[in-house]
């Protein structure tokens, strides 16, 4: 399979910040379609999206890449805000069948890669870690903001 020109950029040597994926996966420029953003999310054991959330959310997005293997969408990660003073990263999420090989890392390698390279001012990138996630997170930088700050959520379901 060739490479398009979009993906041999996010492929370049270095751009992963050392997480290359394995063979046989490759990177694609941008977001998933709705439905395939909504089955990563709920069988990654992120919170469930709905299709018209994520139909009206993911246009919004700044950049994302997604992961395939075969024809198959197996991972994904973007990244929201308003792309100089904040960069939220959000949906970063790989198929359980396909963990252990470095997805996850690579993905969020390629997302700080791009920060790096193209946002043009300082900026406070922020994240929210399930789980056991922040051990990936700490990895590229990130730390635990307590007790200077502490991140709030509140969830609004329009039914």
């Amino acid at each position: 399979m060739e490479a398009s020109q979009e993906e041999t950029a996010i492929m370049s040597p270095g751009l992963q910040d050392h997480y290359p994926l394995p063979e046989g996966y490759a990177f694609r420029a941008g977001v998933p379609d709705a439905e395939t953003y909504c089955r990563l999310r709920r069988i990654s054991g992120l919170t469930p999206r709905s299709l018209r959330a994520a139909q009206m959310g993911l246009p919004h997005t700044l950049y994302g890449v997604h992961v395939v293997y075969d024809a198959d969408i197996v991972g994904m990660g973007r990244m929201i805000g308003d792309g100089a003073l904040f960069i939220h990263l959000v949906d970063i999420a790989v198929d359980p069948a396909h963990h252990g090989h470095g997805i996850g890392s690579a993905i969020v390698g390629a997302i700080m890669r791009h920060i790096r390279s193209t946002i043009p001012a300082e900026t406070y990138v922020s994240l929210m870690a399930n789980g056991e996630a922040w051990r990936l997170y700490e990895r590229f930088g990130f730390s635990n903001v307590l007790p200077d700050a502490r991140g709030m959520a509140l969830w609004i379901d329009s039914q």
